[in-house]
Order: C-alpha cells, then sequence, then structure tokens
C-alpha cells in the first residue's frame, strides 16, 4: 500500500501527533508498504525521530489552498492525526477521486479531531464505552490502538519495573519530561514539589528553552542527592527505562510509558490530556498530579509523590496496570486494520436473522454442527466431541453466567449457533457455526449481528472478540465486514485474534 501521514509538530504546538505517526511509519515501512509524511516536524526531537525512520519519505509542510483530496491522489491510505482541518475529509477525498480514492483514517482523542472516516481510531483510555464522536465503517477504540514507537517496547529499554537492586540499598531515580513543550512550565513546579520533600533522590529534569532557566537556578541550590538538567535528548527512552518514577504530562509519553511497564505521575499541561489523565488514574496506571494549577501547591504535589517514591511495591503495582492500558501492540493493529480494510469487500447485508437462548432439546442438533467435519477442520479442537460429553458441557454451560449459547433461525428453521464466552474485562469471545445444510446462503452476518444485538441488549460489553485461523478466509471475511479488526498476531498454531469495540 502507499500510505500517507498527515500530521504537524513544531516545539510551540507539541509534538505528540507526528510521534504517534511515527510509530504507524515504522510498522507500516517494516511490512513492506511505502509512507509519505506531509506536514511540520520541526525541533530538534523531531527530527531526530524522523531522520531515525529509514524509508520514510518527508514532504514538507502542507500548501495552503491546496485540498487533501487533491493531495492524497494515487494513495492506498490517507491517515490524518490533525485537528484543525475541518470535518469534511471523507468528501474531499470522493469528489477529487471517485471510487478510486484512498481510504481515509482519522485519529481522534474524545472530540478533538472527530470527523467521518473510513477506520477511525481512539486510542483514549476507555474510549470503546463511549459513543463514537463521529462515523466509521471500522472503529478502532480504546487503548489497546494506541501507537507506540517500537523502539521503546523492544531491547534494553523495555525491562520489568522492580529493580534489581532493594529500593531501601539505593537512591531513587526520578525523571521529570513534560515532553517537546512545555508553555506552562510545568517541570520547574514538579521539581520544586520533588525539593520540598527532602529525599535523597537522583532527579533528571528535560528543559525546553522556557524553561531552562529557572531549572538550573533550581539545580544549583540542589541540597539531597543530584539534579540534572538535559535538553531534548534522542536517548529518552532510556532515562525513561531507567528512572524508578517517571513525572510527565499526560499526553503521548503516558502512552510510550505504560507500554515501557513505567511507574509514572501525570500532569494535565493541556485541555486535551484531561480525559486520559483521568482515565489513567483511576485505572491505577499512574499517580494523578492535576492540572498546572494543582502544581503550584508544591506541599500538596509533594505528598502526591511521595508514597510512589517510597514504595517500591506501589511503583510495580502502578507500573503493572499501565501496562494492562497499553500493551506496546497499538500501531500493529492499526496498520494490520488498514490492510483488512484495503481487502474488504462492501457488505451485502444478508437475510434476517433471529436468534434465542439454546436448551437441552438444541443439545443433539448442536452436536452434529460441532462434530460436521467442515466445521472440524477450521475448530481449535479437531476432534469428535461424544454425544454424552457434549450433553454434560451443554447442560453446565446453560448454568454459567459467563457464557451464552444461542440458536439462530431463518424463516422458522434453525440455521446455526452462537456461543458467547467472557474473556477480560467485558469483553466476550464470539463463536459461529453455521449449520451444515444453511452455508452458502449468505447467513453468517446476519447470524452474527444477531448475536452481537443479543448480548449487547442485556450484557454489559466494550468489545467482541473472535479467533480465526489464517487459512479460514471465510471467517476472515466474515469478521472484516462486520467491523472487526485483527488485535493479536496468529499463535504457534496459526489463530489470529480480531477484534470489534464500536458500542
Amino acid at each position: 500500500m502507499r500510505i500517507l501521514l498527515r500530521c504537524d509538530g513544531a516545539p510551540r504546538i507539541g509534538v505528540g501527533h507526528v510521534v504517534r505517526s511515527l510509530a504507524l511509519a515504522q510498522v507500516a515501512l517494516e511490512r513492506g508498504h511505502s509512507v509519505d509524511l506531509l506536514g511540520r516536524a520541526e525541533g530538534a526531537l523531531l527530527e531526530s525521530l524522523t531522520g531515525a525512520t529509514p524509508g520514510l519519505t518527508m514532504l514538507g509542510a502542507a500548501r495552503e489552498g491546496v485540498g487533501l483530496g487533491e493531495l492524497a491522489t494515487g494513495y492506498d491510505v490517507v491517515h490524518v492525526d490533525h485537528y484543525d482541518l475541518g470535518v469534511e475529509l471523507l468528501a474531499d477525498l470522493a469528489t477529487v477521486a471517485g471510487a478510486d480514492r484512498a481510504m481515509l483514517s482519522n485519529i481522534v482523542d474524545g472530540r478533538f479531531g472527530a470527523r467521518p472516516a473510513d477506520v477511525l481510531v481512539d486510542p483514549t483510555v476507555g474510549a470503546e464505552r463511549d459513543d463514537p464522536p463521529a462515523a466509521a465503517r471500522w472503529h478502532l477504540r480504546g487503548s489497546r490502538f494506541t501507537p507506540v514507537r517500537s523502539e521503546l517496547t523492544r531491547g534494553p529499554t523495555h525491562r520489568p519495573a522492580a529493580a534489581t537492586t532493594p529500593a531501601d540499598e539505593r537512591v531513587p531515580t526520578v525523571l521529570v519530561v513534560m515532553g517537546g513543550t512545555d508553555p506552562s512550565r510545568c517541570a520547574p513546579l514538579v521539581v520544586e514539589a520533588l525539593e520540598h520533600l527532602h529525599l535523597e533522590l537522583e532527579v533528571t529534569v528535560v528543559s525546553v528553552p522556557g524553561t531552562a532557566e529557572a531549572l538550573a537556578t533550581l539545580a544549583a541550590g540542589w541540597a539531597r542527592g543530584r539534579l540534572r538538567v538535559t535538553p531534548p535528548v534522542p536517548d529518552l527512552p532510556a532515562l525513561m527505562a531507567a528512572a524508578d518514577v517517571v513525572v510527565t504530562a499526560a499526553g503521548t509519553s503516558t502512552w510510550e510509558l505504560c507500554a515501557m511497564r513505567r511507574p509514572m505521575a501525570l500532569v494535565v499541561a493541556a485541555d486535551n490530556q484531561r480525559a486520559g489523565h483521568d482515565r489513567v488514574v483511576a485505572a491505577g496506571g499512574a499517580v494523578g498530579l492535576g492540572g498546572v494549577a494543582d502544581l503550584t501547591d508544591v506541599g500538596a504535589t509533594a505528598a502526591r509523590l511521595r508514597p510512589l517514591l517510597a514504595d517500591a511495591d506501589l511503583r510495580d503495582r502502578v507500573a503493572a496496570a499501565a501496562h494492562r492500558l497499553v500493551d506496546g501492540r497499538g500501531a500493529w493493529r492499526v496498520v494490520s486494520a488498514w490492510e483488512a480494510a484495503r481487502a474488504a469487500s462492501e457488505p451485502r447485508p444478508g437475510p434476517a436473522v433471529t436468534v434465542r437462548r439454546a436448551t437441552l432439546d438444541d443439545a443433539r442438533a448442536l452436536w452434529e454442527w460441532r462434530n460436521d467435519p467442515v466445521t472440524r477442520a477450521v475448530s481449535r479442537h479437531h476432534d469428535v466431541v461424544p454425544y454424552a460429553d457434549h450433553v454434560a458441557w451443554l447442560r453446565a454451560s446453560l448454568e454459567r453466567p459467563d457464557r451464552h449459547v444461542l440458536v439462530g433461525g431463518h424463516d422458522g428453521v434453525d440455521v446455526g449457533t452462537v456461543r458467547w464466552d467472557l474473556e477480560e474485562g467485558a469483553e466476550w469471545e464470539v463463536s459461529i457455526v453455521l449449520a451444515p445444510g444453511a452455508r452458502g446462503r449468505g447467513l453468517a452476518p446476519g447470524l452474527l449481528r444477531a448475536g452481537e444485538q443479543w448480548l449487547s441488549g442485556g450484557t454489559a460489553v466494550d468489545a467482541y472478540l473472535a479467533v480465526v485461523h489464517t487459512d479460514n478466509t471465510a471467517s476472515r471475511r466474515l469478521f472484516v465486514s462486520g467491523g472487526y479488526v485483527p488485535d493479536l498476531p496468529p499463535d504457534a498454531h496459526g489463530f489470529e485474534r480480531w477484534v470489534r469495540t464500536v458500542r
């Protein structure tokens, strides 16, 4: 595929949009796609990161007065990470290229940057529980889709949170970094709070032009341990990995630290960071320091930081909770979704199917469908199931609150079954089987939709999951047409997991 990334970043406007676009570029380039980046990528940090992305073509700043549709001619995917480009980008693409237009992928932060798209990505923690901010055919919502640069989750920078030396035998290390820009001068306030603790600390703080002088003054008067002030450096991931605690703005670096399993404290440095800050803190993945006004109360900020610095077990728990939110596969998931979506055909409605709860009276039909050779060939378990074992399984399944067995019907005839199994949280894995006599009639999409509607009608659902073998082209086609996208790569047996997160 030819992929165009549209984003802007600079010290005065922030670097997060470009940083997460570069995470997508890394994965796409590794998978053999060509990637161009259109927009500003200014400042030492972004220039270093773009220069360290081999194969990426930098097109420079977008020309004023030229629509995205014209610029996107010849591309297969246009991915937009920008708040200020208007809401008509999808129509703009269609106006210029018609049916052969590029597929539009649009990343949002809650309502910030929301616009209709083919693929909508909202990596906000908990976004899968919210109403979609804009229309899309494929919704990639929640922190599992957070793009994180590969160097943060591979190699020596990705290590467990527990220190190799007991915490009471060494001085805690702290990194303070407020991203590529710190317009509210948060870093000096955090350093003042650390000084207020009167603890022996090894502190490294990353300065920007607006904070360098104040931080140098604080460093000159630092009384306990050491305070080192450094400008933005390319090896920031190494500094993150080496720190016992990282204090940072609740922007892009939050998700990087989650993926790296680093204990952190978060500051709301901009309005669009509030939702992410609150949800990560609520999930136990960080200590919340609030906004800029909260930081001015040095004593209160110090009190919030003290437990994290003093308790290594607490740091381990916070780091583990953070990693459960962002596992580092977000960029892989987004690029995999582009690949699947580009290959998908337009969905056809198909015949309507209804579903009902299964009963023991359905045992023989379900047993025959399960043991059909075609069904067993694409299942995780290929063996024939004895009837007595099947009846015992069904009887137990009908009594379980974490499993729902449904039977689908069309024109008064049973045509298949849908089973839902509760996984972690409120995510449910589907198993769908068509009766042998119902195959080839286009009933599977209706059976899947009816099963989803039944489940969501009376059960909390954050996501629908499906496990499919890579050779099962019919099931892969079914799920991508139903809005599912790849979630985990194939295991040793060739089974991959797909996910659908839209409510």
